[in-house]
């Protein structure tokens, strides 16, 4: 098969490693987590019901575009995105969201996956008569450091470029205010270096957010304003004092609602678990929705009877923590189940585009929902893509391979290219031919020896002649056979970095800058003609 001739493809998930039994539902058999979830997203229908669930609240929703308006022009969004954010102003227009970590020059590639289904998914909706807008809501208040301060890219020899920003940082310090450091510009140049020199300019513009004492929730909104140039994806930082303050009834609500949220919480996790899937998160018994900075670290609010407690303040009465949270609402921040219930607090949200694990996460959130929203957007999968360079394309013809054959252990993945080439039948011929020499010369020296015993020399002399000459044939070939296993180990390493980088999916591990970099930022707009509505599988685009 030549790799031109290659063409892009589908794989069900559940062909696809590491797929919860809950997210193959999700995708294949709907009816069997439908009581979990409101909407089913493979319905058109799904969308109209959802959109109508959505009460008028153009006080709040204007409130939240003019934050909007003021971070995407401090971003360096363009006329596209100011004129979406006046369209969710106007009341008349919903959202599609979705979000991600503010991870190291954008983290993995799937954060770019998830902006694009949103983009193509507010094309359609508004193409049938339901006006949507892209929303990517930053994930900047979690304080996990350690989640976004490393990237994997691929560089032009096909090797693995590890990245770690080292910055300092408070433990507990909410992601995307930590400050990038002066280390970041090393990093920076190093990444740029993966764009040929006549794309040089292209590289400057993409990366020039991530500079010393910028933020990590700037560096990597800068990074998508620019990627995203001309979509209209609209950015949204939850960290503004505003938004917070917009969000202040719903937070009041979880304090005063904190011990039966949690009983609902805990007995749908039983409910999952008695359907035989997992929860994606385990609060604690004590465990309330929100957390609080105190000394600017973010700490969990815990219950404590009656009363809440937080890390160095002892306990707090309800009333003097509603007091703190009145006077103070910036200083409060959902967790990871609560997140998506103040998104569509704050926004108009018809469909949430989520990640597998996410869809856990909304499968436990939708209890939230029910009590404290009345309502809850589609959730809609996430496209999900493995992209094949061209050199790979070559590697999979070259094997007879497809990218699932690849989606092993590497030296699974080395026996089965040596399989394909190693010529272990001829090597095995060749070892049985010397056995049957060796047999013959001395059935011959045998023979001659009885004749006539002088001869013994003579064919001692030549058997050890032709010993050497069929030596000299085998270290040749063994010495061929190395050469070709050496061969399979390179292109071993180059399939198993491009389609299974720490055995895992090239979309969860390898930044899509790396991508970027061999064929431009054209490459968003030739994927986002690759997204499908509905789509259950992972695709392959071969570039």
């Amino acid at each position: 098969m030549m790799a031109g001739l290659m063409e892009s493809g589908c794989i069900p998930f559940t062909q696809v490693p590491q797929t919860s039994a809950l997210y193959r539902d999700f995708l294949y058999d709907f009816a069997q987590v439908a009581r979990f979830y409101l909407h089913n997203p493979f319905e058109a229908a799904s969308f109209a019901a959802a959109a109508k669930q959505i009460a008028p609240e153009a006080s709040r929703w204007s409130a939240v575009a003019a934050v909007l308006a003021e971070q995407n022009r401090g971003w360096g969004a363009g006329a596209d995105v100011q004129e979406n954010i006046a369209r969710l102003r106007d009341g008349r227009t919903l959202a599609v969201v979705t979000g991600q970590q503010v991870g190291l020059f954008g983290g993995p590639c799937y954060s770019v996956y998830k902006a694009l289904t949103a983009i193509h998914l507010a094309q359609l909706l508004t193409a049938a008569g339901t006006p949507a807008v892209p929303v990517f809501w930053l994930a900047s208040e979690d304080h996990d450091f350690a989640e976004v301060n490393h990237c994997l890219l691929l560089d032009a020899r096909d090797q693995q470029l590890a990245m770690k920003d080292e910055a300092s940082h408070a433990d507990g310090l909410p992601v995307g205010r930590v400050k990038l450091g002066a280390s970041i510009e090393a990093l920076r140049q190093q990444v740029m270096g993966l764009w040929p020199r006549e794309s040089a300019a292209e590289a400057e513009e993409l990366l020039s957010g991530y500079a010393p004492g910028a933020s990590y929730a700037d560096a990597f909104a800068r990074l998508f304003a620019r990627l995203f140039a001309g979509h209209g994806l609209i950015i949204l930082n939850p960290a503004h004092a505003e938004l917070h303050r917009l969000s202040a009834p719903l937070f009041r609500r979880v304090v005063e609602e904190a011990a039966p949220l949690q009983a609902a919480i805990v007995e749908r996790d039983r409910e999952l678990e008695r359907a035989g899937y997992h929860a994606q998160v385990h609060p604690r018994e004590n465990a309330t929705l929100l957390f609080a900075s105190v000394n600017g670290r973010r700490v969990p609010l815990r219950r404590r009877g009656s009363n809440f407690q937080l890390t160095g303040q002892g306990e707090l009465e309800p009333r003097a923590l509603l007091a703190q949270l009145e006077a103070e609402p910036e200083n409060f921040s959902a967790n990871v189940l609560l997140r998506p219930v103040m998104q569509d607090w704050l926004l108009p949200t018809v469909a949430y585009v989520a990640g597998p694990h996410e869809a856990a996460y909304f499968a436990q959130a939708s209890v939230l929902y029910e009590r404290l929203l009345g309502r809850m957007p589609v959730i809609v999968p996430r496209t999900s893509l493995t992209l094949v360079p061209p050199r790979v394309q070559r590697l999979l013809a070259k094997y007879k391979l497809t990218v699932a054959d690849c989606w092993h252990a590497p030296r699974h993945l080395a026996t089965r290219l040596a399989e394909r080439r190693l010529p272990r039948a001829a090597v095995r011929r060749l070892e049985r031919a010397q056995a049957r020499l060796e047999k013959l010369l001395a059935e011959t020296g045998e023979a001659a020896a009885a004749l006539d015993p002088t001869l013994r020399g003579a064919v001692e002399t030549s058997r050890r002649k032709m010993a050497y000459q069929l030596e000299k044939i085998r270290r040749k070939a063994a010495r061929a056979r190395a050469e070709r296993e050496a061969i399979i180990g390179r292109h071993t390493e180059v399939l198993a970095h491009w389609l299974y980088p720490e055995r895992d999916l090239q979309e969860r591990r390898v930044s899509f800058l790396s991508f970027v970099a061999r064929h431009g930022r054209v490459l968003v707009e030739r994927l986002l003609g690759k997204v499908k509505h509905p789509c259950r599988d992972h695709q392959v685009v071969f570039l």
